[in-house]
């Protein structure tokens, strides 16, 4: 039998076998392995590396070449073609305008518009990457942080933690290939990806800006955009030589506590704020329609699977046997998204500069998530009964746990780790081949994490291959600053 007919033998014996599993910190979100970066998830050995199902209709392309045949088994090659290609964005019903193309022209207007953000609490000392001086407004945009070649944060110096107006608690995550999760942020504290910029505008230590600021930011600089793409248009009230303009103060948004004294917001009309609520999640359903667009495909492995054997070095091909067995990293690293969105304890230590003490991943940010109005079970999702929430509840379980991270991009993301724990591939690899680390009382570090036992030669390859997952670049155009 030949290899490709191996291939396809072995493609049809792979369906039903599945791996385990199926997550404000911040900014949108550095970098990498929640989940489990490089190796230490059990479950995905050879031939069961990711969820079944899939396994006749995509192994039944190219066997990914000779030479790779050679050094991969039939079944290896199989389990590989689980993970390619990268499939269409997948729908958000949540999210009417998710495919509006003029929605998509607004977010990025919006994604690059730094104009609404607050006071900085820190400013540039020449070294640590802060986009202006201290107090000074209108410098932080969404794209501040994510302005790496696979959309993450390059800027902040040391790059552990993001640097916004002020220091977060955690590394920015990526946003190219983001709309490919089912939950947002390293620990899940969105359901949906156009709730993402609503909370990120807000956060002190992001952009320090208030939902009120964005209503008359979009009155003021996007008006016709706005009206032409939402079926209710922006109140005139917005503009300031309105009659009424009192009914929408310049700047507001809701009280952190019960206990915390009256601001503006609380003392608008109810129905007033809820015709803010709802310009506001408007503006993030733009801003998410724009990120849906944000695509890389086609990397050196995803050639490899559809033919070209000369995509990937043989270093790579070995690395990716260990990926699939030894390694066992596809138990968590699974489809062509080499994520399984779930959320796992690791035990990553809180290490760093600027790195809190104390991050309970998942276990923290589940109780925000569930008390949002702009969650998928809310009133401004266009899907409120999707039931992505239902049976959703607080867990010890959960202390510690952090969303898998995808690996496509993963050689241009360093630092990698919720909060730049690891600087290196190699870093990483050497977290999971030592069995990860220990998890917050309470907490229970993964079934899966345990020592590897991998060789210097193991190692090396398996970072070789791992590189070979970063994708095309971006359009040049999508990353144009088309602010007003």
């Amino acid at each position: 039998m030949s290899l490709r007919g191996a291939v396809l033998v072995c493609g049809a014996l792979l369906c039903g076998c599945g791996a385990a599993g199926g997550d404000d910190g911040g900014t949108a979100g550095g970098a990498t392995a929640g989940g489990g970066a490089a190796g230490g998830h059990a479950g995905g050995a050879a031939g069961g590396a990711t969820a079944g199902g899939a396994a006749g209709g995509t192994a039944g392309g190219t066997a990914g070449g000779s030479a790779g045949g050679s050094i991969l088994t039939a079944q290896e090659l199989a389990a590989a073609h689980l993970q390619s290609p990268l499939p269409a964005v997948p729908a958000d019903p949540t999210n009417a305008f998710a495919d509006n193309a003029a929605a998509a022209t607004l977010g990025q207007r919006l994604y690059f518009d730094r104009s609404y953000s607050g006071a900085l609490a820190v400013g540039n000392d020449g070294g640590n990457g802060a986009t202006g001086d201290a107090g000074q407004r209108g410098t932080v945009s969404c794209f501040s942080c994510h302005a790496s070649a696979g959309g993450d944060d390059n800027r902040s110096l040391p790059n552990n933690v993001s640097l916004g107006t002020d220091y977060g608690p955690r590394n920015a995550l990526p946003v190219t290939n983001a709309s490919f999760y089912a939950w947002t942020n390293w620990g899940g504290r969105f359901d949906t990806q156009w709730s993402l910029p609503l909370a990120v505008a807000e956060n002190v230590r992001i952009m320090r800006s208030t939902r009120l600021e964005v209503a008359h930011l979009l009155f003021e600089k996007y008006r016709a955009d706005y009206d032409a793409i939402f079926p209710v248009p922006l109140d005139p009230s917005l503009a300031g030589d309105a009659g009424d303009a009192s009914r929408f103060p310049l700047a507001g948004k809701p009280k952190a506590a019960a206990t915390d004294p009256d601001g503006p917001w609380e003392t608008m009309d109810a129905g007033d704020r809820g015709t803010v609520n709802r310009i506001y999640a408007n503006y993030g359903k733009a801003i998410g329609a724009y990120l849906r667009k944000l695509v890389s495909r086609n990397a050196p492995f995803d050639r490899f699977l559809a033919g070209d054997d000369a995509a990937i070095s043989d270093a790579a091909k070995r690395g990716l046997k260990v990926f699939l067995g030894k390694g066992q990293c596809a138990g968590c690293h699974s489809g062509p998204n080499f994520a399984d969105d779930q959320f796992h304890a690791l035990g990553v230590q809180q290490t760093g500069p600027r790195v809190p003490a104390v991050d309970l991943g998942r276990y923290a940010d589940l109780p925000a998530l569930l008390a949002s109005p702009f969650n998928s079970a809310g009133a401004f999702s266009d899907r409120p009964d999707a039931g992505k929430l239902d049976g959703l509840a607080l867990a010890p379980a959960m202390m510690g746990q952090f969303r898998t991270k995808s690996l496509r991009g993963i050689g241009q993301s360093a630092p990698y780790m919720h909060a730049g724990q690891n600087s290196s591939l190699e870093q990483v690899i050497d977290f999971y081949d030592v069995g990860g680390g220990a998890v917050p009382d309470g907490g229970t570090l993964d079934a899966r994490i345990h020592s590897l036992g991998l060789s210097t030669a193991e190692k090396a390859d398996l970072a070789a291959f791992l590189r070979t997952l970063d994708g095309d670049p971006l359009p040049a155009a999508l990353l144009d600053d088309t602010s007003r």
